[in-house]
Order: structure tokens, then C-alpha cells, then sequence
């Protein structure tokens, strides 16, 4: 889900990192990945993970786009969290 239509810039990447770091979650690797909506590379993936699980996140620096994938402890595999707000869930 797109994040929202007011400007996006690097106060507002770092504002949502800043969030994200307290939350727990980290950055996944170094790397731009390929944006499947705009097809940029401009994709950051941040990561969490726990004893009762984990979450992705997959953020677009281009066109805002959110992804979240979730899991329970013990499962490797994700599911990938419909609907998701990055704004919503970091409030």
C-alpha cells in the first residue's frame, strides 16, 4: 500500500527508519532491490525476529509502496501480510 501523497524525502525515510529501529527491526542487507511495482532499485528490507516469530518489511524509496511478510516461531516460511500500512503499524 503506497504510503501516502505527501512528499517523501529523506527526512521522511529517516523519520520511518528512526520508528522501525525502535521497534527492533533492522536492515537486512546493504543492497537496493528491484521494486516490483515501479521497477526501481530503490527497495530497503528491513527484518525482526523473535521467539514468537519474525516480520519483513520491504520499503520503496520511489514509490512508497510497503510490503510485510510475517511468520510464527518455529515456521520458516513467511506469509505475506495483505493490506499492509507502514504508517498504521508504526503509530
Amino acid at each position: 500500500m503506497p504510503i501516502d501523497e505527501a512528499p517523501r524525502g529523506i527526512a521522511d525515510l529517516a523519520a520511518l527508519e528512526s520508528k522501525l529501529t525502535k521497534r527492533g527491526f533492522r536492515r537486512d542487507d546493504v543492497f537496493l532491490h528491484e521494486c516490483p511495482e515501479c521497477h526501481e532499485q530503490a527497495v530497503l528490507k528491513y527484518i525482526t525476529t523473535g521467539r514468537t516469530g519474525g516480520r519483513d518489511i520491504a520499503l520503496c524509496q520511489a514509490c512508497g509502496v510497503a510490503k510485510s511478510w510475517r511468520s510464527v516461531a518455529g515456521l520458516e516460511a513467511r506469509e505475506e501480510d495483505k493490506g499492509f500500512d507502514l504508517r498504521a503499524f508504526l503509530r
